[in-house]
């Protein structure tokens, strides 16, 4: 093994490196989170029959509900207003009329608003990456919450987890086992490989040749695994795009 591999190589692995870098911070993730929550606060059937009438500020109502939405921002960077729509805020339509609001704490600047009959809106403002704004509001009716799509190029999720707080905690780990840090694992492990491999010859070149091409077929099977994994993020990316383009999302 000469030289001139070895510079081969690591430029190879010096390139991906600031390939990775370069895109990770041309491309930061931007994306938000929400949570759905509802509880009843009649027991099934109280409200039922004729004989029984249950109002809330004057207002007859028949099956009463809690629900508490909650969005935060999952990504690694802020959201420019200018990412909605056309001017559009972001709106979830709980399916079923709002009663009444009820009364929280709530911060300065992007916050969720209620907009009767039966929306909670976001609108158009700077959102910080540790922007999270919750709203609880008196229904009636069983919630279907669906989302419009005014932010073409930010995922909106809804969230499956059991309890808000370790929600918002766990989708702003920023360590996640991805396929690219994966192979970006096994590329650092050929490499080495590699450099075990090229001190080894200096005192057994007969030890040193099985290892170093060992090393060698694991890094170009890891760059192989990278460049596949970057293909496929274009791609989807691409797709996302077209998706949000056709309203199909």
């Amino acid at each position: 093994m000469g030289i001139e591999l070895l510079v081969s190589v690591v430029g190879i692995v010096i390139a991906t490196v600031i390939s990775v870098w370069t895109y990770r911070k041309m491309n930061p993730k931007r994306q938000l989170r929400y949570r759905v929550e509802a509880s009843p606060l009649l027991a099934a059937g109280a409200g039922a029959g004729d004989r029984l009438t249950i109002a809330l500020e004057g207002r007859p109502v028949t099956a009463p509900q809690i629900v508490t939405l909650s969005l935060w921002s999952s990504g690694t960077a802020d959201i420019a207003s200018s990412a909605f729509d056309a001017g559009t805020p972001l709106t979830f339509d709980l399916g079923t009329p709002i009663v009444e609001e009820i009364p929280t704490v709530t911060d300065s600047g992007a916050r969720l608003e209620v907009v009767y009959p039966d929306e909670i809106v976001l609108r158009p403002a700077l959102i910080h990456r540790k922007f999270q704004s919750t709203i609880r509001v008196i229904v009636d009716g069983t919630p279907n919450a669906r989302v419009n799509r005014v932010l073409p190029d930010i995922d909106v999720l809804r969230d499956g987890f059991s309890e808000t707080t370790r929600a918002i905690q766990t989708s702003r780990k920023r360590l996640k086992v991805t396929p690219l840090l994966i192979w970006t694992g096994v590329l650092i492990l050929g490499t080495a490989g590699l450099v075990m491999s090229l001190v080894v010859y200096a005192f057994d070149p007969r030890v040193s040749a099985p290892v170093g091409g060992i090393s060698m077929l694991i890094m170009m099977i890891a760059l192989v695994g990278i460049i596949v994994v970057g293909i496929y993020r274009f791609f989807r990316w691409v797709g996302r795009n077209v998706e949000a383009r056709s309203g199909l999302r």
